[in-house]
C-alpha cells in the first residue's frame, strides 16, 4: 500500500509539472503571436491622441512630428483647430496627406501608385463609388505610422498581414488560412511559406485573374511550374465568384459540386452504418429476451 500511495504521488506530481510546463509554453507562444500581430494590425488605431511610449519604439519613433505633418500652426490656424467645427472627429486616416510618405518611401508610394489599389482609389475618386471590398486603401490602412515596428521576421510580418488583408478580403482570408500556405505560414510560423504579398505584391498590388500573371506570381516559388499549374485555386470562396475569371468560375463550380457529391456520400455511408450497427443491436437484445422468456 505505501509503494503504491507513492507511485501516485509521484505520477500526480510529473503530471501536475507537465500540466504547468505546458500552460507555460502556451502563454509564452500566445504572447509572441500577439505581439507580432500587434506590430502591423495597429494601423487601425490610428486617431488624433498618439501613445507616445509606443510611438518612441516604433519604426518612426526618432522622426519628428513635422517631418510628417509640417508645420503645426500657420496663417493663423493651429493643428488640430479647435475652432473648427468637425474638430477632431474627421477620420485621422483620410484627412493625411500620405504623399509626405514618398520622402522617405519613394520606391514603395510609386509601386503603389501602380497597383490595384491606387486603381481603385482613382476610380472612387472620379466616381464617388466604393468597390464591393469597401473604400479604397491608403498608406494609413495597411500602416500603423506611429505604431508599427521594424525588423520583423517573415514569419512575424505573415502572421500580422493576414488580418491586416483579412479586413478588407475576409473570404481570402478564410480560405488562405484552409490553404496549405496559410496553415504553414501563420499557424506553424514557418517563413518560408507564401505570403499574401509574396503572391500580390506588397505595394503594387496585383491582381491574379489573369493565368499569365498568375504563374509569374507563383514561378517565384515554384520556378519549374508549368501553365496548367496556374490553375489551382487558392481561394475558393463563392462569395466573390463575379470577380473571377471565366477558368475559375468553372473550376470553383467543379470543386463545389465535388464538395458537395463527397458530403453526400460520407452521410449515406455513416447513416448505412450507424443504421445497421443500430439494428445488429435490436437483434442481439430481442436474442435475450427470448432466452429469459
Amino acid at each position: 500500500m505505501r509503494t503504491g500511495s507513492v507511485n501516485n504521488r509521484l505520477w500526480f506530481k510529473i503530471k501536475l509539472i507537465f500540466s504547468l510546463l505546458m500552460v507555460w509554453y502556451s502563454l509564452q507562444a500566445y504572447s509572441g503571436f500577439t505581439n507580432a500581430w500587434g506590430s502591423i494590425v495597429s494601423a487601425s488605431q490610428s486617431g488624433w491622441f498618439v501613445d507616445m511610449n509606443r510611438f518612441s519604439s516604433s519604426a518612426h519613433g526618432s522622426i519628428k512630428c513635422e517631418d510628417c505633418h509640417g508645420p503645426m500652426a500657420g496663417a493663423g490656424k493651429s493643428h488640430p483647430d479647435p475652432k473648427v467645427k468637425d474638430f477632431l472627429r474627421i477620420e485621422t486616416k483620410k484627412n493625411f496627406d500620405y504623399q509626405s510618405c514618398k520622402k522617405c518611401h519613394k520606391n514603395s508610394y510609386e509601386r503603389f501608385l501602380s497597383g490595384e489599389h491606387a486603381k481603385a482609389l482613382i476610380k472612387e475618386q472620379e466616381t464617388g463609388v466604393m468597390s464591393k471590398t469597401g473604400p479604397a486603401p491608403i498608406c494609413g490602412d495597411c500602416h500603423s505610422a506611429h505604431y508599427s515596428v521594424s525588423h520583423l521576421s517573415h514569419a512575424e510580418i505573415n502572421k500580422a498581414m493576414t488580418t491586416t488583408c483579412g479586413s478588407c478580403h475576409p473570404s481570402q482570408m478564410k480560405s488562405y488560412l484552409a490553404n496549405y500556405h496559410g496553415k504553414t505560414a501563420v499557424n506553424l510560423g514557418f517563413d518560408k511559406s507564401a505570403s499574401c504579398t509574396d503572391c500580390h505584391g506588397a505595394h503594387h498590388c496585383t491582381s491574379l485573374k489573369e493565368k499569365e500573371t498568375a504563374l509569374k506570381s507563383c514561378r517565384r516559388c515554384h520556378p519549374d511550374a508549368q501553365p496548367q499549374f496556374a490553375d489551382i485555386i487558392i481561394h475558393d470562396s463563392k462569395t466573390d465568384l463575379d470577380n473571377k475569371s471565366d477558368s475559375k468560375k468553372t473550376g470553383l463550380k467543379t470543386v463545389h459540386a465535388l464538395s458537395l457529391i463527397s458530403l453526400i456520400f460520407i452521410v449515406m455511408v455513416l447513416a448505412f452504418f450507424y443504421s445497421h450497427s443500430f439494428l445488429l443491436m435490436l437483434r442481439k437484445i430481442h436474442e435475450k429476451l427470448r432466452k429469459h422468456t
